[in-house]
């Protein structure tokens, strides 16, 4: 399961670009993406950002901040 990071004004269009991809989930292990990254950054940088943050999943379910860090913390991160 892949999961995309929109932010205000990105469509469903811009998940396909690496900076909106948070990351990939396979065999128990979370494989993060360039939107990890950026997603780091608003937590830490801009956090009235946070509001405005949307979570795809790449059957276009949606998540809310809380329901994805719930996911990630049921499972093993790697980073690049």
């Amino acid at each position: 399961m892949t999961y995309y990071l929109l932010l205000k004004d990105d469509t469903e269009k811009d998940v396909y670009f690496d900076s909106n991809v948070l990351g990939e989930e396979s065999f128990g292990t979370f494989y993060t993406g360039q939107g990890m990254v950026a997603l780091n950054n608003i937590v830490n940088q801009k956090p009235e950002l946070l509001e405005t943050i949307k979570i795809l999943d790449d059957t276009k379910k949606s998540y809310t901040l809380t329901e994805f860090f719930d996911i990630l913390s049921k499972l093993k991160i790697k980073s690049p």
